[in-house]
């Protein structure tokens, strides 16, 4: 197997752009593109970055590349102002740098299968972290979520969640670098490509989740509410949008199905407070005669109002309700209100709803219980889990996404409706008041479909389910374990040691790596090359080249065309010092295995005669070194 040549990283500034375009990259496995494998590889420059990065610069290229990463991700959110965007996009970026910022201090040279299991488990933790905070967090752009048309892969979300997956895709990235750039053995190299198939393939192994129960008729009711926005107000505009639900639903009456659904915002404040259209409502669902489940947003007698799901009898009677306990931050209220009265933006938001007390299942006569989490509740993988723990036989989610219109930011969601039917195996059923609605199995299939802005009734046949998948039993347990991995990681250097062992003797076939630090030593450099070389012929040079002005890098390199196999240049772009060379050379020495690691003055004050014997004392046998070698390799 090929190994790539060894060059030096790029200066911050070209490392930089190349990290942000690894994050826009990766941006194209999300809709609106939706190419999930370049998930696979789309992380691989900025590992690659990271490899030899302090955590000061780790940090920056981390942040670079979420900048790309999710401002191009979540573009959707910037119809709401580029205030928005930046600070959505900002504060998810953090994580990304916070990745960069401890990725080198987990990095084990010579070890790159554990430092790429290192870098999967610190992903995997900071998107479960964002996922929870700040402000109850935000989990948009979780990578695992972008595999749920990868049929094979996504299988372990049963298992683990997500978080199995978001590991999974990491770990290809890594394991991909290091087989490529990482050097060591062929057969090495080419086993950490075989284990990178394993983890991508192996959840074929792992059989889908079946619901087995009774089947329900499900019918969901989809408006487009834009014909409603030329009301004069917005009291007028919400009984509009409930009075496009009541047509839609006046088409069940003749074939009534078990369940009817209308998508979060069918019944808002002005139409909820209205008691005409609150009559209306109850009318058309009697007449249907089935049980409905309306997103609605009411005005409580505590003087509250609550985003919440209805539930109505086929008599059109209110038998239950599930208030949204997982607000959106700056969507339905304003943390610290008071302190940001000078922001006029929050002005959009004048009213700050309350939450719901608990997390619980919803049910009517003829009906199994079954969990309504609301739109922005289904992207948190611990609210649908805790739905089917109380009980929930299939899932329904009330969806408003019409802010964002024509966006990916609909498809996105309905990619976390397909993620959160593997991980609890239910039927989900999306229903949004203008899209996208969809009815999903648990193997994450799209069955029925209903694009955006589509005015109609989306119908379809699901199933209840009593099982529990291991991660419905297990829930986090995958992160927790990531998190007690990367403790081991870091604890362990800090131990202190005893005396180092006696190393084995050196085998017959050494490889030993001479590394020559060069800064203007166009003059004597090739004779160090040659002497170096004729030391043996298993003895290699690596020229570690801070950008001479006078030409070394040329010698070196008319040099190397000689003997390509034996003498490799690594050129730093700025005079970066001895130290920083000689660790830059053991780096390479160590990834690529050598036996011995020699570090060496390239201006003759190292005399390159004395090699043969050095190497003596150091084990190698001594009939590698002296004259004949140097006869073998030649000269001028």
């Amino acid at each position: 197997m090929p190994r790539l040549r060894l060059t030096a990283r790029p200066p911050l500034p070209i490392a930089l752009s190349i990290s942000l375009a690894s994050g826009l990259a990766l941006s194209l496995a999300f809709p609106p593109a939706g190419i999930w494998p370049v998930a696979f590889v789309a992380l691989i420059p900025l590992l690659w970055l990271l490899g030899d990065s302090r955590p000061g610069r780790g940090f920056a290229l981390g942040f670079s590349f979420g900048l790309g990463f999710y401002g191009a991700t979540l573009y959707w959110i910037a119809l709401f102002g580029f205030g928005a965007w930046a600070a959505l996009t900002l504060g998810s970026a953090a994580s990304t740098a916070v990745f960069g910022f401890i990725v080198p201090a987990l990095r084990r040279p010579g070890r790159p299968v554990l430092t790429s299991f290192a870098a999967a488990a610190l992903w995997t933790v900071l998107d479960w972290v964002r996922g929870m905070w700040p402000l109850g967090g935000f989990t948009w752009g979780s990578l695992g979520v972008s595999q749920v048309d990868n049929r094979v892969t996504l299988r372990v979300a049963s298992l683990t969640g997500v978080w199995g997956v978001t590991f999974v895709v990491v770990l290809v990235n890594g394991l991909i670098l290091s087989a490529a750039a990482d050097g060591g053995a062929g057969i090495r190299r080419l086993a950490r490509v075989a284990m990178a198939g394993v983890f991508a393939v192996g959840p074929l192994a792992i059989a889908f989740p079946i619901a087995t129960g009774r089947p329900i008729q499900v019918a969901t009711a989809q408006v487009d509410v834009r014909t409603a926005r030329s009301a004069p107000n917005g009291v007028a505009e919400d009984i509009a949008v409930a009075r496009l639900n009541i047509e839609q639903d006046r088409a069940l009456a003749l074939d009534p199905p078990d369940l009817v659904v209308w998508g979060e915002g069918a019944l808002d404040p002005g139409a909820a407070s209205d008691p005409a259209t609150v009559s209306a409502v109850r009318a058309a669902i009697a007449r249907a005669g089935a049980p409905t489940l309306v997103g609605a947003v009411t005005d409580d007698p505590d003087g509250r109002e609550r985003t919440t799901a209805l539930l109505f009898d086929g008599r059109g009677g209110l038998v239950d309700r599930y208030d949204k306990v997982h607000l959106v931050p700056f969507g339905e209220y304003v943390p610290w209100r008071s302190h940001l009265a000078w922001f006029q933006a929050i002005d959009q938001i004048p009213v700050d709803r309350a939450p719901g007390e608990r997390i619980h299942t919803v049910t009517t006569a003829g009906l199994p219980p079954f969990g309504a989490p609301i739109c922005f509740e289904n992207s948190f993988p611990d609210i649908p889990r805790a739905f089917v723990r109380d009980g929930a036989r299939f899932l329904v989610v009330t969806v408003n996404n019409a802010s964002y219109g024509f966006t990916a930011a609909s498809a996105q969601h309905e990619q976390m409706s397909r993620m959160r039917a593997v991980e609890t195996g239910r039927w989900v059923v999306n229903a949004a008041v203008s899209g996208i609605s969809a009815f999903i199995d648990p193997s994450g299939r799209v069955t029925e479909h209903l694009g955006l802005f589509q005015t109609g009734i989306l119908r379809g046949a699901i199933r209840s389910s009593d099982s529990r998948t291991w991660y419905v039993r297990l829930g986090d347990w995958l992160p927790w374990v990531s998190l007690a991995f990367l403790a081991g990681l870091l604890v362990v250097p800090g131990r202190r040691r005893g005396p180092a062992a006696r190393p084995d003797p050196l085998p017959e076939d050494a490889r030993t790596l001479v590394v020559l630090p060069t800064f203007n030593e166009h003059d004597t450099i090739e004779p160090v090359l040659r002497g170096t070389l004729g030391a043996g012929p298993n003895v290699d040079a690596l020229v570690v080249d801070d950008a001479s002005p006078d030409g070394t890098a040329e010698v070196v390199r008319a040099v190397a065309k000689e003997v390509p196999a034996r003498v490799r240049l690594i050129e730093r772009g700025t005079k970066s010092g001895l130290a920083s060379a000689y660790l830059e050379g053991f780096r390479v020495g160590l990834d690529e295995a050598y036996d011995l690691i020699v570090e060496m003055d390239s201006d003759l004050s190292h005399d390159p005669a004395e090699l043969p014997g050095l190497l003596a004392a150091g084990g190698v046998p001594s009939d590698r070194g002296g004259a004949s070698a140097r006869t073998r390799f030649g000269g001028r």
